[in-house]
């Protein structure tokens, strides 16, 4: 939970006025305090060999993934930099001048970068990009804690376990086959698959962790909090306080994260029979917290394009039809096929809530690259692989359950094709160096990226922002992508 958090006192202090940002903490940390009551008797039960996996396991993926331009870093790595850069180098909060006769706002989920940024306000850029990489470690290895801790205490379960985690994914493979059959012949392993539904996409965990870690581990571990048997104590007056700290690493995510949180709470509510997390005391402190960081993080939120994903082509019977075919296959082979193998198993609510949930989200489209998507997606897909690790070793006494986990097993299998692709990619491509010099508006040729930066034109929460400090946007520089002209060289994919 406190890595959840860490990243809300950081911003309060250096976005809010210090009059607002003081009782505004304050909240934060009396939202806390039930959970802080619980912790003397509250311990994970992670053994040795498991915290061993957990550490190995996370660390490797994550060096895997570009964090720190160890090894080849996709594209997305470009703007992020970019974005830890203005962080560092600007004051706080980060602005970009006058934009259309308004002052401009760095507004982005900022939650991820704000503890390395920090470390790189006392020591510099490149301490604050091994402080990243560090930080991104920490999340992955706190998520595989999470489930390890789950599973039999055996090195084989704990290396199963996150071997499930890693290289769990939906079967891309088949759809880009089916889509494109002829790629078979001529089959580039750098390729990434995720795609070929073209309108969106569900990302496996790996590709979530080496291209958008800044959405994905803060949802990997409220979903570990949240799935986490037995249900631990003091944990359900927090949760909204966690669904804030979750917004402000990924609004999308902690959309996506909403609906098993008010089941949790709705779950309490039953078992112990009382209306106590009705109490305005657990829910006003983080409501108050939560108002502000949702103003920063919707501040002139109208640029950026958003539609229903349905009717794109038109609303005749026929074009409807198709959407929804092509939708119907997209969910089943992305989601359905696989949580229908872990039900057949083991019943879990959870995983039929996040089924559902990954049916309706297609229906619409949100963000440049239907971010909506990919991100509000990310809550539920965590469900599933962590349901699949449970599913899989699960006893099996007899022959119809050794079936089952034999099909679940196999599915995951032709699923693995995906983050096999990204790990190729990063091992078979040459790193590039990270750029020290360019700001977000250079790295993006001098656009101002809708998602990335705001207007501020008189809304509420101008009143307790702190004013914006326009960063020096300094010499031009290559705004050229790295990874994208390294891919490029090797050809079409």
């Amino acid at each position: 939970m406190l890595y959840l958090v860490l990243p809300l006192p950081i911003f309060l202090f250096g976005w809010i006025e210090i009059g607002a940002a003081i009782p505004l903490a304050l909240c934060g940390a009396y939202s806390l305090k039930s959970l802080a009551a619980s912790l003397p008797a509250e311990r994970w039960p992670v053994s040795g060999t498991q915290l061993a996996v957990a550490a190995a396991v996370g660390c490797a993926w994550t060096a895997c993934g570009g964090t720190g331009h160890l090894v080849f870093a996709n594209a997305d790595w470009h703007l992020r930099d970019a974005v830890l850069h203005d962080l560092v180098a600007g004051r706080w909060p980060v602005g970009y001048g006058v934009l259309d006769g308004h002052d401009s706002l760095l507004r982005a989920p900022i939650g991820y970068y704000l503890p390395a940024a920090l470390v790189g306000k006392w020591t510099g850029l490149l301490a604050a990009h091994a402080a990243l990489a560090a930080w991104t470690a920490a999340g992955a290895v706190l998520f595989l804690m999470q489930e390890l801790s789950q599973e039999p205490l055996r090195l084989a379960g704990a290396l199963g376990a996150a071997a499930v985690v890693v290289l769990f994914s939906g079967l891309d493979v088949v759809g880009t086959l089916l889509r494109v059959p002829e790629s078979l012949s001529h089959w580039d392993v750098t390729r990434h698959l995720e795609w070929w539904a073209e309108s969106y996409q569900y990302s496996s965990m790996t590709t979530q962790l080496f291209w958008v870690p800044n959405h994905a581990l803060g949802g990997w571990v409220a979903m570990g909090l949240l799935m986490r048997e037995p249900r631990r104590a003091g944990l359900e007056p927090v949760l909204p306080l966690l669904l804030v700290a979750l917004a402000l690493w990924s609004p999308l995510t902690a959309l996506g994260a909403l609906p098993f949180v008010l089941c949790r709470m709705w779950d309490a509510v039953r078992r112990e029979r009382s209306l106590e997390l009705a109490d305005p005391r657990i829910w006003a402190p983080a409501l108050a917290v939560g108002v502000v960081v949702a103003g920063y993080l919707t501040l002139d939120a109208g640029r950026i394009p958003k539609s229903w994903a349905i009717g794109r082509n038109g609303f005749g019977a026929a074009a409807v039809a198709l959407e929804l075919a092509r939708h119907a296959q997209f969910f089943l082979l992305e989601a359905g096929l696989i949580g229908a193998a872990i039900l057949a198993i083991r019943a879990s609510s959870q995983v039929l809530l996040a089924l559902a949930i990954l049916a309706l989200l297609p229906l619409v489209s949100f963000g440049a690259a239907n971010d909506f998507v990919m991100r509000v997606s990310i809550p539920s897909l965590a469900v599933l692989a962590i349901a699949a690790c449970r599913a899989l070793t699960e006893a099996a006494p007899n022959r119809s359950a050794r079936i089952k986990r034999g099909a679940l097993a196999g599915l995951l299998a032709v699923g693995a094709v995906t983050p096999f692709q990204e790990f190729a990619r990063a091992a078979v491509l040459e790193r590039w160096p990270i750029n020290l010099d360019a700001t977000l508006v250079g790295a993006a040729c001098g656009n101002y990226p809708p998602h990335y930066v705001a207007h501020l034109h008189g809304q509420a929460l101008t009143h307790i922002l702190r004013p914006p400090h326009a960063l020096p946007l300094g010499p031009g520089t290559s705004c050229a992508n790295p990874a994208l002209r390294i891919q490029k060289s090797r050809g079409p994919e």
